[in-house]
């Protein structure tokens, strides 16, 4: 007799959809692009090849709370009102993120045509939120394409992550700005919680960073019982660097059992790594993920968590950026990727689930 399989092992055995390099996104009439007013120069560039090829579409724009004047919230106005398009916005507060799904429901419950999600300028909890809620749009996500425009550059500089690292070992008390700084808080909002609770063990997956205190707090706060760390391999050889200087400034053995290595752009690899994890660990450890990674590996943790609601997602929320003028530069690709792959699992799942 053939054993029903579960949808962990539906979704590691399916054929992912891969990222695509477009020249712009098109978007027809009736279709939504929802996107983020950050602070950097990709925040707009899927909105302006938009709109230079496409009209009567809907743009939802995410605004963020505390107020940054260096947001591109009034670009990206501007962009919209020359366009002539539908406009709406939507407040999300960085320190109090819970409710944002139901939020971006509202905005796009009547929207016909596809509904396009630009990452490109939001937070990784946000993105997860962002995609967990879209589970329960029109579909479960048949009708949804993520777009994402590369930086062309992205600090710190190698040179400055040396320096670093030498006054670090000079001074053990030393603290690090390269991207950001300390953590105001462990942000659990409810619609990322487990939905039953699991094992009394738990298992810490987290994305190593820049930034130390985010693997410190998470440890303190958790006191998980094991800890899996998921190394970002960037695609370009100029950057490979990263992935040893950020172990380094976490002060990670890469020689443990506990390091798995994933590209930060093809979001696949991460997913498959997520999907072992659980196939693995599911059944005697409660699993905690932070997506602390790159954006493309926070979609692997969105899609991860969109399809799998015993998953616990837990953020530990920065404190202080590096100056805004002086993060990601440029924008070297846009990218499309349709999610439409993953809507029958969902539909099956949701099904079985009532």
């Amino acid at each position: 007799m053939n054993r029903l399989m579960r949808i962990d092992e539906r979704l590691a055995a399916m054929a992912k959809p891969a990222l695509e390099p477009v020249t712009a996104i098109d978007l027809a009439q009736d279709d939504c692009l929802v996107l983020c007013a950050g602070f950097e120069d990709r925040a707009s560039a899927v909105l302006k090849s938009t709109v230079a090829q496409s009209a009567g579409f809907r743009v939802v724009t995410v605004a963020y709370e505390p107020f940054i004047p260096a947001n591109r919230t009034d670009e990206i106005r501007g962009i919209v009102t020359g366009a002539g398009v539908d406009s709406r916005e939507i407040v999300y507060d960085r320190m109090n993120p819970a409710g944002l799904g139901d939020d971006l429901l509202r905005e796009v419950a009547d929207v016909r045509g596809r509904l396009f999600l630009d990452i490109s300028a939001m937070s990784r909890l946000l993105i997860v939120q962002c995609l967990v809620a879209l589970r329960d749009w029109r579909g479960g996500l048949l009708d949804c394409v993520i777009a994402y425009a590369e930086a062309a550059g992205y600090p710190p500089a190698q040179a400055e992550v040396g320096d670093a690292l030498r006054q670090a070992e000079a001074n053990p008390l030393a603290s690090f700005l390269l991207l950001s700084s300390g953590v105001d808080e462990l942000t659990l909002v409810p619609e990322l919680s487990a939905a039953a609770v699991g094992p009394i063990q738990t298992r810490l997956v987290v994305f190593p960073s820049f930034s130390p205190e985010q693997i410190t707090a998470l440890r303190n706060e958790l006191s998980p019982s094991r800890c899996t760390f998921i190394h970002g391999v960037p695609p370009r050889d100029e950057n490979r660097w990263r992935t040893e200087a950020i172990a380094r400034i976490n002060q990670i053995d890469l020689a443990g059992p506990d390091n798995l290595y994933t590209s930060t752009l093809d979001y696949r690899e991460t997913l498959d790594c997520l999907l072992l994890l659980y196939g693995q660990h599911s059944e005697s450890e409660r699993l905690l993920v932070s997506p602390t990674g790159s954006k493309m590996q926070a979609v692997a943790v969105g899609l991860f968590r969109a399809l799998l609601d015993d998953v616990q997602i837990v953020y530990p929320t920065p404190r202080e950026f590096r100056a805004h003028n002086d993060y990601t530069r440029g924008v070297r690709q846009i990218y499309s990727l349709s999610v439409a792959p993953f809507a029958p699992i969902i539909q099956t799942h949701t099904i079985a689930s009532e």
